[in-house]
């Protein structure tokens, strides 16, 4: 990929509210996996430079460690996972820590409890918390502070049944007819109580796809067409502008927490999208 090729597609990712960084600074990648379960004895004297965004780097040391192990799965770190760790930091309570343990290394959580006594808890109850004795030779190396996850591989199987779903839905909704359409924006209309609110229909529309996906001039002319005397007909900047966050997705992903309205509002524009499906496909 060309530089001109990296703008373009950044500029397009910031245009979706996404925040592209570029992989521009180098820190140290480790090739030993640290275990999370029972410590083993630290071997990662080898060691590859790996870039990393400089956003997203403190002014301390940092380095990156591969991850073996299912003691910390409730907090979903699995083998294969590549964990930063800021080297030297003080831990805190509920910080997840790269410790050394008599020549041995661990990822847990880090605990100091009521009396004082400092803990390494694993996040899998099949594993038993390791107290820090003073006789040990114990060392925090640091704190971590980001998890680059493992890119899953999605079977074929799984692959297959979505292609086959979605055909399912394109046939169905080819058979919808016009006139249903017709008769469903006319049936809905009168509970759009304001202009912006029309984007709950377009949106059930277009996850049946009677509508092509952001087009919100041919939907804004179908009701217009249909509902010409309607007090808060849809204005295509109105609508287009609560595409965004969860409302971006197909009803049933809709979230309250991360949509543009909340609360009753939020309810009324659920309540409506999935009333249009229901009118659509009664």
């Amino acid at each position: 990929m060309t530089i001109d090729e990296l703008k373009a597609l950044f500029q397009e990712l910031e245009k979706q509210g996404l925040n592209p960084m570029l992989c521009d600074t180098e820190i140290p990648m480790y090739d030993a996996s640290v275990p999370c379960g029972n410590p083993t004895m630290c071997s990662g004297d080898n060691v590859e430079m790996t870039s990393f965004p400089k956003e997203l780097l403190s002014l301390q040391p940092e380095f990156m460690v591969s991850v073996k192990g299912d003691s910390m799965k409730d907090v979903g770190i699995t083998t294969g996972d590549v964990v930063k760790v800021l080297s030297d930091a003080t831990p805190y309570d509920g910080d997840i820590v790269l410790a050394y343990i008599d020549g041995e290394c661990t990822l847990k959580t880090y605990c100091e409890d009521e009396e004082g006594q400092k803990w390494l808890i694993p996040q899998n109850e099949a594993y038993h918390p390791i107290m820090l004795d003073e006789k040990m030779n114990a060392r925090i190396f640091g704190t971590v502070r980001e998890i680059v996850k493992k890119a899953p591989r999605v079977a074929y199987k799984q692959c297959i049944r979505a292609i086959r779903k979605e055909r399912t839905a394109t046939v169905k909704a080819q058979q919808i007819s016009k006139r249903r359409i017709r008769f469903a924006i006319r049936e809905i209309a009168p509970n759009v109580v304001i202009g912006r609110q029309w984007y709950a229909v377009y949106r059930a529309m277009a996850d049946l796809k009677v509508v092509t996906e952001n087009d919100y001039e041919q939907f804004c002319t179908m009701v217009k067409d249909e509902v010409p005397e309607h007090e808060h007909l849809p204005v295509r900047d109105e609508i287009q502008r609560l595409a965004m966050l969860s409302f971006a997705k197909p009803v049933n992903l809709w979230r309250e927490d991360n949509a543009p309205v909340q609360g009753k509002r939020f309810n009324d524009y659920l309540c409506l999208a999935q009333e249009m499906k229901r009118l659509l496909i009664a």
